[in-house]
């Protein structure tokens, strides 16, 4: 659902002049408070651009100054590459689209990913791109010559797709991933060496991963260059014992079988080594981490790996390596000589350790450009925060602590001494942008946390690679996202993006406001959610109350962010059907602190559900709330919380509807990574298994619930095969439901070809909810 978005005209303009813009807005809002409001509709959310506003485009930073280089359209069908000074609003042509006519397919291409060699002499981009799984990384490369301003492919499209190429630092090789090995190309001479020959289909995997390594660990990209060209290192995997899956597309006349490797909770994983190529023999060495046909679970994975900075003069490969219950981590360095390893440090937890990012916002392993630090993320007191290793190996020093929890960490300024990094300090709801002083080779505690931004809400930040500036994207509640331009002490200035387009057209509608609050939850622990209540609300009144949940472990609902899809889906129900909408983040959620997120652990499906049904009490308990009119929906783990609060525990008596959709139904149907990680394998917690499955309560929805269930056929994620089994169940215990099908829908029920699909979701779950709520 990202979209290329653009830069309004006024958003280069001196300050004093955007902050009367800002204040013509404010005139303009509040003479549209006095005239009557717009109703809001699903037409108008899901079936056009009315609400869809705008957003800055971004792009890659330059090495110095507040200059950014991105892609856009050049009206013929190709693309320009622009170089834009973002304080003095100067956009530079840097590569005209006409520039890029490729010779081998006859026609121009356009720029989908880029990358400038190390001395800029030469630009990498990436065109033509094919999903493989639901990612679009598989393509082909093109190098382009600024000064001779030609276009030449690094390989022959006819040899097959390219994967992950990238530039060797020293500018002498172009290296990628096709078919399963890894190739080297040498510039001077365009000659091309295979350097990997064992990767084949259901076997070898070389440079890149399997499903499930993508789908939870967020890695697909599987090789880098080491920064002084010399080596490349690699993962490779194994997936010859990792058992396949099937789904059938019956959207064609005939169906179509579609087979990948899916390792379910208990089942083989793909085995995983890195290896490492001197780029001078060819030959593949690999390190003894322990994950290679071992049949020992303590090493199962290797979820992150690269390339260390000089530490006393000598690159080194870092790898994490994990065990199968994912409680214990290591940092290890790995020599790429002598594929020696060494053990830098240990992180252990009695539940689980997260020691990366699958969405990618946010590092948890970065070295300082020092070469003697690196950075790490713990929860081992309590809440997410910064340690300082040393390369060499010793204790941590704890850079930030507190009852509260670092959500993305950005860098440091070795310059200024400064480590900047986001975090709910504020409230868990909100994000801001800190920083705290810290001198890694002399202070032994760092300085108290020193907030940088100061509106309410959400912060998005983005620094630039000299520390000197930071793009800043916040929303709350109540204002869309806006982007802005900011020097690093946090003075701004300038606007890159105000939204006052959509700021107008919701000023315009009928448009009601999220309420924050906290309330008890089950074990008289506290949670934290948000109400959306009509406009012409009346207390005095028993309204409907449809509650909204995700609930699951790494994900937080109660944001003060604003909500530009489920938001407006919410807000309509609202306002044209007299429904509150709840949201109630349950234990189990991320945000709130270790100990709140890993109440789930080896017993998923309980404690949300108890803190879901207690949560539908309290609002019941309210006096404007009809406590036989409550309902709950989500989707994906949210469609699978709502079905265990309709059936477990008083759930039956609580909710009168629920929605689920793309609901989970057995975890030992699901993949390896994501279950076990909470669950353990279901053949050491069999009992949590069972405990955590809707198929197993569902003999307990009463006759007066009303239950609708939604899936996509296609989804590679929740298996359609889950809600087959559920409907099978249902059908057996003799219980009323309704079921909507989306031919050809993914998870998110994109795939489909319908460019309406989410208004027809949106309007089926509408008239459910009126009919039966």
């Amino acid at each position: 659902m990202e979209k290329l978005m653009r830069i309004t005209k006024h958003a280069f303009v001196k300050i004093p002049f955007v902050v009367l813009c800002m204040l013509l807005v404010f005139i303009h809002t509040t003479l549209v408070s006095a005239q009557p409001k717009k109703p809001l509709s699903l037409e108008d959310f899901f079936a056009s651009s009315k609400f869809a506003g705008n957003a800055f485009q971004g792009g890659q930073w330059a090495e110095k100054g507040p200059i950014i280089t991105f892609v856009k359209p050049d009206g013929a069908g190709g693309t320009d590459l622009i170089s834009f000074d973002l304080e003095r609003d100067q956009q530079t042509v840097l590569v005209e689209g006409a520039k890029l006519h490729a010779e081998d397919v006859n026609r121009r291409i356009a720029i989908q990913n880029y990358a400038f060699s190390a001395d800029r002499t030469r630009l990498l981009i990436y065109t033509d791109s094919a999903p493989v799984w639901r990612y679009p990384t598989k393509g082909f490369y093109y190098l382009y010559d600024f000064a001779a301003q030609k276009l030449a492919p690094i390989s022959s499209r006819e040899k097959g797709y390219q994967l992950f190429a990238k530039l060797s630092t020293n500018g002498k090789h172009v290296a990628f991933v096709r078919d399963r090995n890894l190739f080297a190309v040498e510039l001077a001479s365009m000659k091309e060496t295979q350097l990997t020959f064992d990767g084949a289909e259901g076997t070898i995997i070389n440079g890149t991963t399997d499903w499930v390594y993508e789908e939870e660990f967020g890695l697909r990209d599987g090789w880098a260059w080491s920064p002084d060209g010399r080596y490349l290192t690699f993962v490779q995997l194994d997936e010859s014992k990792t058992s396949d899956f099937v789904m059938a597309d019956l959207q064609g006349e005939r169906p179509e079988l579609k087979r990948f490797r899916f390792p379910r909770a208990g089942e083989a994983n793909s085995e995983i080594r890195v290896g490492v190529i001197d780029i001078a023999t060819g030959k593949p060495q690999y390190f003894a981490t322990g994950n290679w046909h071992e049949d020992n679970e303590a090493h199962e994975y290797i979820p992150r790996m690269g390339w260390t900075p000089a530490i006393n003069g000598k690159h080194y490969v870092w790898m994490l390596r994990m065990n199968r219950e994912q409680n214990h981590v290591s940092l290890l360095h790995g020599d790429p000589a002598n594929v020696q390893l060494k053990t830098i440090f240990d992180d252990k937890e009695s539940t689980w350790v997260e020691p990366f990012d699958p969405f990618g916002g946010n590092p948890k392993l970065v070295y300082l450009e020092d070469g003697k630090h690196v950075l790490y993320q713990s929860e081992r007191d309590g809440y997410n925060h910064l340690y300082l290793y040393k390369t060499e190996g010793g204790p941590a020093q704890q850079i930030t602590r507190g009852a509260w929890e670092v959500t993305a960490f950005h860098g440091y300024d070795a310059k200024s001494k400064q480590f900047y990094f986001s975090a709910n300090a504020e409230a868990p709801r909100e994000t801001h942008l800190y920083r705290v002083a810290f001198d890694p080779n002399k202070s032994s505690r760092a300085t108290a946390p020193v907030k940088i931004t100061k509106e309410r809400g959400t912060h998005n930040i983005n620094w630039s690679k000299d520390w000197r500036y930071f793009i800043d994207t916040y929303s709350n509640r109540h204002t869309p996202a806006v982007t802005r331009l900011h020097k690093a002490e946090g003075a701004l200035v300038k606007f890159l993006e105000d939204n006052a387009a959509l700021m107008r057209t919701v000023a315009e509608h009928d448009f009601p406001q999220a309420e924050f609050i906290t309330l008890p939850g089950a074990d008289n622990n506290t949670l934290h959610a948000y109400l959306i209540k009509p406009t012409n609300f009346d207390p005095s009144r028993n309204y409907p109350l449809l509650m909204y949940t995700y609930g699951g472990p790494a994900a937080q609902n109660v944001t003060d962010s604003w909500d530009g899809f489920f938001g407006y889906f919410h807000a309509y129900l609202a306002q044209q059907h007299q429904v509150i909408v709840a949201c109630v983040d349950n234990r189990g959620a991320a945000g709130y602190g270790k100990a709140f997120e890993s109440a789930v652990h080896k017993n998923m499906g309980t404690v949300e559900a108890r803190d879901q049904i207690a949560a539908a009490k309290y609002f019941g308990a309210l006096p404007y709330v009809d406590e036989k009119r409550i309902g709950i929906w989500g989707w994906s783990y949210g469609g699978y919380n709502t079905l265990m609060a309709m059936t477990k525990y008083d759930g039956p008596q609580v909710f009168k509807l629920g929605i689920a959709i793309a609901p989970g139904g057995d975890w030992d149907m699901y993949d390896t990574i994501y279950t076990e990680r909470y669950m353990s394998t279901p053949q050491k917690n069999a009992a949590g298994y069972k405990e955590a499955s809707p198929l197993n309560f569902v003999a307990k929805l009463r006759d007066e619930q009303e239950l609708l269930i939604v899936h996509g056929d296609q989804d590679d994620n929740v298996h359609f095969i889950n809600t087959l089994h559920l409907l099978r169940e249902l059908q057996k215990n003799k219980k009323r439901f309704q079921f909507m099908l989306y031919p050809g829908g993914n998870h998110s029920l994109q795939g489909t070809g319908n460019p309406f699909v989410f208004l027809h979701l949106f309007k089926t779950l509408t008239e459910f909810v009126q009919e039966n709520l």
